[in-house]
């Protein structure tokens, strides 16, 4: 450990998992509360998907922890209410919906693994399962294919292997 109280890396544990858990309903039931809502048009069931421990955390609590995991942690938190707001009061048609929340989703997925880096780091961790490992792209182009609108990666060829 690199000297954090107990009390710190208690509320990092609660967070992390609490993050964790929250970004999976979110994102592993997505098909389903959407199904729910256009089916029944009922929006109870956001309670259950939403439900995260954050919201009852105290400022005292939160001065525990480092400005990094702060931010990281206003930074997920905030998207994840974006995305409640839009499914609790949204009148869009289903498919535009979907779109929506898909969208909403992947952002609220690099919030999460941001979230998770100054988590873990903060903890010490050294995790590999944890860890999110961004390898360098050096070389690489993105061009757009003249079948589809894909993007496709492309590697730079030196000049010298022409």
């Amino acid at each position: 450990m690199r000297g954090i109280s107990d009390d710190s890396l208690r509320m990092l544990v609660i967070l992390r998992n609490d993050s964790k858990r929250l970004f999976e309903r979110i994102k592993h039931r997505e098909k389903e509360y959407l199904t729910i809502l256009s089916l029944k048009r009922s929006r109870e069931h956001f309670k259950d998907i939403f439900k995260c421990l954050y919201d009852t955390i105290t400022i005292e609590q939160l001065r525990l922890l480092s400005e990094e995991v702060l931010i990281a942690l206003d930074n997920f938190y905030t998207k994840v209410e974006k995305l409640k707001w839009y499914l609790n009061h949204s009148e869009d048609m289903p498919a535009t919906m979907r779109d929506n929340v898909s969208l909403q989703v992947r952002d609220i997925e690099t919030k999460y693994e941001m979230l998770s880096l100054y988590l873990n780091a903060e903890m010490g961790d050294e995790d590999e399962e944890e860890s999110i490992v961004v390898p360098l792209a050096e070389n690489i182009e993105i061009e757009e294919s003249q079948f589809d609108d894909n993007l496709t990666l492309q590697e730079h060829e030196d000049e010298d292997d022409v």
